[in-house]
């Protein structure tokens, strides 16, 4: 039987928050006026869900707000839901309340819908109440996104700006947010920069993404993919080496595998992050970059 594969505009959100954890709590707050603890920082979980018989759940991302100390104050489970699945109803509740148990902190459930009918069929969904436990989960669609046409705000919060576009792959007027893009990835780390890009491209309708590759080689140049990026991917080496030697181009391997779907199992994620080894990690980069499964990378 052919598993569907998900797709880079399903992937692409995921990957954002994966890239700046932040976003969830931005999210909360600024989108649903929820109080959050205070944080110093948020990381990345990993979102395999064990149970006792021996078959696992997969949430689409979770994210957890830390103190200084690296120790749990809350956290977030993401799911994107581009159609209807009855069900939902039923593993939505388990992956929250893995992470309530696993961590023992309050758990958030963001579930992203790109169509407003899908929305609502889930907000109703999970305002049935009777024996069933009952969960809040805090729903958005591309309306409560707003495109960022601004350059200041885009480069003031560009995970945000980010993730607007690929909220707004499908809009007629979505050119209007590509001079703000532009900018913002001048300013940010290259690193940064390659990883938002690739998540611009993967994420984006093929209408919408041959219109931000037109912009792209009409405002950077012809040669953007391989002068823009490859720049970056090289400026992000040596970033790393100041950083941690060869931390930089392990996050780029793993920004691009993000940016085009590929499933890293917490295994492989460990094993590129701890190399040090620069040439390899160039070799993975590249490979990277056409893979469509960790095994195209690492074997």
């Amino acid at each position: 039987m052919l598993i569907a594969m998900p797709s880079g505009e399903h992937e692409s959100p995921i990957a954002l928050v994966r890239e700046d954890p932040d976003l969830v709590a931005t999210l909360l707050t600024r989108h649903f006026g929820l109080k959050v603890p205070g944080f110093h920082h948020a990381r990345p979980h990993p979102t395999d869900v064990q149970i006792l018989e021996p078959r696992s759940f997969r949430a689409d991302g979770m994210t957890v707000l830390c103190d200084a100390a690296d120790k749990a104050k809350a956290a977030a489970v993401l799911e994107v839901q581009r159609a209807w699945d009855a069900g939902k109803k039923w593993t939505m509740p388990l992956y929250v309340a893995a992470l309530q148990a696993e961590l023992l902190v309050p758990v958030a459930l963001l579930l992203y819908c790109p169509d407003k009918v899908i929305a609502g069929r889930y907000e109703r969904m999970f305002a049935t109440g009777g024996l069933v436990l009952r969960l809040r989960p805090f729903i958005f669609t591309p309306d409560d996104v707003p495109l960022v046409v601004d350059s200041k705000l885009a480069q003031e919060r560009p995970s945000e700006a980010v993730l607007a576009t690929l909220c707004h792959s499908n809009d007629a007027d979505i050119d209007t947010a590509f001079p703000a893009l532009v900018e913002m990835l001048r300013t940010v780390s290259p690193r940064k920069a390659n990883a938002y890009h690739e998540m611009i491209v993967m994420g984006l309708s093929p209408d919408a993404r041959a219109r931000w590759e037109l912009f792209m080689t009409s405002t950077i140049g012809t040669e953007y993919r391989s002068n823009f990026l490859r720049q970056a991917w090289s400026d992000g080496k040596a970033e790393g080496k100041v950083e941690g030697k060869a931390e930089g181009e392990a996050e780029s391997v793993l920004a691009v595998l993000a940016a085009r779907a590929v499933h890293v199992p917490e295994t492989a994620r460990e094993r590129i992050q701890a190399c040090a080894d620069l040439d390899q990690l160039g070799i993975w980069l590249r490979r990277a970059a056409t893979a469509t499964a960790i095994d195209d990378v690492l074997s």
